[in-house]
């Protein structure tokens, strides 16, 4: 593993091969066909030990010029992923000056993970013309930015939020006027709001961004009612992706009228897009039914499960038929009767995943058939 001195060293000797175009020695072509770069400063530098708080630095200096400098010269670059770097603002100003100037047309795909610590707006994402991908913290959007993205070909914003983000208490959310005349100018953008954290946090809401997808990556995040309930509220009309990765660790009642069955239900009321649903949670046998019977645009379910109650705790709804909830209460009563019916309502043979599965399991939110 290279060292920060190393490192800096590396970079500084890439880019001087990259530089001597007049030269002999320029005929090697070290470094002209990289096209992807990535770059992930070890922010969290506290001991082991200390658990009282943890203290971010973020790179600079000579490192950061290296860093620079090699992006400047790398010209056919299509990706550029940069993690947790922690600027001040005067060193976010120019981070990306040189890329500007030779990647305008090339790149494709920009990660931006925590490029500051502090609310900073990077204008640089709207100079390059033929982006598709963005995927950058909430502190660092504005609404500067975000007129700009209405001018781009940029498909898919991923507001993406991890340990290091500063809290939603410290951040300013795109107001609802500039998001509107985003999605107006840019009719094909997909946003996406995602959430990394071992910790309990909330995401930071944008009002009326054209959000497709919510994920949650976290074992100490669940389905909380207040939370679902603003998601309706914002999304109804553009959510086709809800979820809860990873395996719990907090407590989960047994009780239905604890349980989030209810809230879930709702949700696939509320948005009628909703094609993709994850499900970490305590559920029961019949929710699962009702879910895949009211939201009938829903292709995948994917539910672990370990978390599958099996049971009907559901009074009968004076919307149900008597036929329908002898159906429901029927159902109910098998893992394998519940796996038959969701699969003939789903349209493919649906299984429960095993919390191994579960784990490893990978959504494409690119995928078109689901936005």
């Amino acid at each position: 593993m290279l060292n920060f001195y190393n490192l800096y060293e590396f970079m500084n000797m890439i880019s001087w091969y990259t530089e001597q175009k007049s030269r002999e020695i320029a005929k090697s072509g070290v470094g002209s066909n990289i096209r992807s770069i990535k770059f992930t400063f070890p922010c969290n530098m506290s001991n082991r030990d200390e658990t009282e708080r943890i203290r971010l630095f973020g790179t600079g200096g000579k490192l950061l010029d290296a860093l620079k400098r090699l992006m400047g010269n790398l010209r056919k670059l299509k990706k550029i992923e940069l993690i947790d770097l922690m600027l001040d603002p005067q060193e976010a100003q120019y981070l990306l000056d040189g890329v500007c100037e030779t990647c305008y047309l090339t790149l494709r795909t920009m990660i931006l993970v925590n490029t500051t610590r502090v609310q900073y707006q990077i204008l640089h994402v709207g100079i390059f013309l033929n982006l598709q991908v963005l995927i950058i913290s909430p502190q660092n959007l504005g609404e500067d930015m975000v007129e700009l993205l209405g001018y781009t070909k940029l498909e898919h914003l991923h507001i993406f939020q991890n340990r290091y983000t500063p809290s939603d208490f410290t951040i300013k959310s795109v107001s609802a006027k500039i998001w509107k005349n985003c999605h107006k100018n840019n009719a094909k953008l997909c946003v996406h709001l995602e959430l990394q954290s071992n910790k309990d946090r909330q995401l930071i809401w944008q009002e009326c961004a054209p959000v497709k997808s919510i994920i949650y990556d976290s074992p100490h995040i669940g389905i909380q009612t207040l939370h679902l309930m603003t998601a309706v509220e914002l999304y109804q009309k553009s959510l086709c992706i809800y979820g809860h990765k990873n395996l719990p660790r907090f407590y989960r009642s047994k009780s239905f009228h604890e349980r989030i069955d209810c809230t879930l239900l709702l949700l696939c009321r509320q948005c009628p897009f909703l094609k993709v649903l994850i499900i970490t949670e305590r559920i029961s046998t019949a929710t699962l039914l009702l879910i895949a019977f009211t939201a009938r645009n829903l292709r995948y379910l994917h539910v672990r499960g370990n978390a599958v109650l099996k049971r009907c705790d559901w009074s009968q709804n004076p919307e149900w038929s008597d036929e329908f909830y002898i159906w429901l209460k029927m159902n109910s009563r098998s893992y394998e009767a519940v796996e038959t019916e969701i699969s003939q309502l789903i349209g493919y043979k649906w299984k429960m995943l095993t919390d191994k599965q579960f784990k490893s399991l990978n959504i494409n939110v690119h995928n078109e058939n689901i936005l």
